[in-house]
């Protein structure tokens, strides 16, 4: 609606001013500060890490003017280790008056919080934290809209009133007439230099810069250019390597034989997987190289010069040994003395020798017979007597030839026996995996044998060898055995899903299990008691596995991680920072390459740090 015009030539007349009283809560210097308070239209949610500590928060509560602030304190955080940090903490508030808020689901922090002297929340949101929901705090008169998800700071932005008067649109249309009715008036020809005079005084005059200013000015962009790139242009890329370790977990299974406990295995009883016999017969034929020799060659002859430094006639039975240094052994045909020594030389005798077939070593004399001069000792006498008692051939011996057979002996046989039935032993565990490859093939599943000790059940083994071939002259022969083995085979798929559970279960919080060897496997068996059920078998089964510090960005504790690494290294050289993020008990292995390569130290721009989180185990 427009409002009515007012008569021409008439001003509008002033509205009087009115005195405001003072009231009674203005005057009281309690009240007003009860006033004062609430006009405060801001407040801070502070979130911190797990290893901040308290000279950190007090420094950032300095930082912001809000007067509310809420500080939001992870799990087994480093402030909750003692009830005197937190009443340090409420000391400063205090200092800064400034009103402080723990938002915390730690449970002994928010004890020793309470204990302390703070407000304590347990979560950021809900109708039980009317601090964030309602806004109110101390009163019922302080209105805080709730917080946003992309900010943690509230303003007051409501818009105030405007204290100049308000223009009707009949004073504009007034205005505007009054305007055309009073053209400008026209400037007579000196009234219009005169005004041109005072326009050219108040015109700018362009003067030819100072050199040396210019100088300065162009030194000064360059240099402000200069950190402008040194600040903005430098980048860092960081490759960390999260650390890790092997973990091994045990749990106790029973091998149900699924035959006899059908109805048992239905009901899905924790830890208990099917299981199934696995028997077969191993039987296997060999052929056996005779080792036992048959001469058939001719020995070598000669003579030798027997001497006797003795005082006394020396006599030899038929048959005595002489033996040279390489253990070939030769024999007298017939007794013989040897006679005492003279005053100038010792007694002689020559004699005809022939080697024997098999040195003093066990081996074919033969051809090797056939020797040069040497000297002989009697290995019949002792020590002392040899040396009163020798012998030397002055002539090779001759007549020596190698010719043997291969001839079956008895220590063959039982050679060949002992070797079938460890060779039968052996194949046992073997010939059951195959037996339990069959089986998958067969039922369409997997299964695994169990081994171990005392695992596989070996029946008695029987060898079949021919012993009438004792003495015969043959390379080889033929040996052949057989037994009965039996074993346990088991769900596979199963065993590893339960241990797959225990090990997820087993690993620490801040890890994750980035693998799980199944080779790793093993299985013990627990001896079965008496009044068990035999056809349970009890074992305890192990597994390992690897666990690493989880610092993916994309989760809450590796954006953390992330996030203090940051902080810690802006601006510090490469190698501080390397020995920084190498001593950090969740990193194995870092490396940092910055760019340009003249810069030497991390860039103090957050967002210029990039880091990649690498997998190595």
């Amino acid at each position: 609606m427009i409002p009515p015009k007012k008569k021409v030539g008439r001003p509008p007349k002033k509205p009087a001013l009115k005195k405001r009283s003072i009231s009674s809560e203005e005057k009281d210097p309690v009240k007003a500060a009860a006033l004062k308070e609430k006009i405060i239209s801001k407040k801070k949610v502070l979130f911190t890490e797990i290893d901040d500590e308290i000279t950190g928060i007090y420094d950032k509560l300095k930082k912001y003017k809000m007067r509310n602030i809420y500080i939001v304190v992870p799990k087994r955080s480093i402030i909750f280790q003692s009830i005197v940090n937190l009443r340090i903490l409420k000391r400063k508030a205090e200092d800064l008056e400034k009103n402080v808020y723990i938002i915390t689901n730690d449970h002994n922090g928010m004890q020793l919080a309470q204990r302390a002297g703070f407000q304590v929340f347990d979560k950021l949101e809900g109708s039980e934290h009317p601090s964030l929901v309602s806004g109110k705090l101390q009163d019922d008169q302080m209105k805080i809209s709730p917080l946003e998800a992309s900010i943690n700071t509230y303003e007051d932005d409501t818009p105030t009133r405007l204290k100049s008067k308000k223009i009707s649109i009949a004073e504009l249309i007034r205005r505007t007439k009054k305007q055309k009715n009073n053209p400008v008036k026209k400037l007579t020809p000196v009234q219009r230099a005169k005004s041109r005079k005072k326009k050219e005084k108040n015109r700018y005059v362009l003067v030819s810069p100072n050199r040396q200013a210019l100088t300065i000015l162009i030194t000064v962009a360059v240099l402000l250019l200069i950190l402008i790139v040194y600040i903005a242009v430098p980048s860092a890329t960081i490759k960390i390597s999260p650390k890790s370790n092997t973990i091994s977990t045990s749990a106790n299974v029973t091998l149900a034989e699924a035959a006899s406990n059908q109805s048992y295995l239905d009901t899905h009883p924790v830890n208990v997987i099917a299981s199934f016999p696995a028997e077969t017969t191993v039987r296997k034929t060999v052929e056996y190289f005779t080792t036992g020799n048959k001469f058939q060659g001719k020995n070598a002859t000669g003579k030798i010069t027997i001497f006797n430094t003795s005082k006394n006639e020396w006599p030899l039975i038929e048959q005595t040994r002489f033996q040279n240094a390489d253990g070939l052994v030769f024999r007298i045909q017939q007794s013989i003395k040897v006679p005492a020594a003279s005053l100038s030389e010792p007694g002689k005798l020559e004699i005809f020798v022939i080697a024997d077939e098999i040195d003093a070593y066990g081996q074919i004399i033969g051809d090797r017979g056939n020797i040069e001069p040497t000297k002989f000792f009697v290995p019949g006498l002792s020590e002392a007597n040899r040396q009163k008692v020798y012998a030397e051939n002055t002539a090779a011996f001759t007549g020596g030839e190698t010719i043997t057979y291969k001839m079956v002996s008895e220590e063959d046989i039982e050679a060949a026996r002992g070797k079938m039935e460890a060779e039968l032993i052996n194949l046992a565990e073997e010939e059951l995996q195959k037996a339990v490859l069959k089986m998958n093939q067969e039922k369409n599943i997997q299964l695994g044998l169990l081994t171990g000790a005392g695992a596989i059940d070996i029946g008695e083994v029987q060898v079949y060898v021919d012993e009438s071939l004792v003495g015969q002259m043959i390379e080889s022969f033929e040996v052949s055995g057989e037994v009965y083995v039996k074993g346990i085979a088991y769900n596979y798929n199963e065993l590893v899903e339960i241990l797959r559970n225990k090990l997820t279960l087993s690993k620490s919080p801040e890890k994750r299990l980035v693998k799980i060897d199944s080779d790793s496997i093993s299985l013990r068996l627990v001896p079965i008691e008496e009044g068990d059920n035999p056809t349970r078998q009890k074992v305890t089964a192990t597994i390992k596995g690897i666990e690493q510090f989880e610092i993916s960005p994309d989760r809450e504790n590796g954006r953390r991680i992330i996030d203090n690494i940051k902080d810690h290294i802006l601006g510090k050289s490469v190698d501080e920072a390397s020995t920084y993020i190498q001593q950090l008990p969740s990193i194995n292995k870092v490396e940092i390459s910055s760019w340009p390569a003249w810069s030497p130290n991390v860039p103090t721009v957050p967002d210029n740090i990039k880091i990649h989180v690498l997998e190595e185990f």
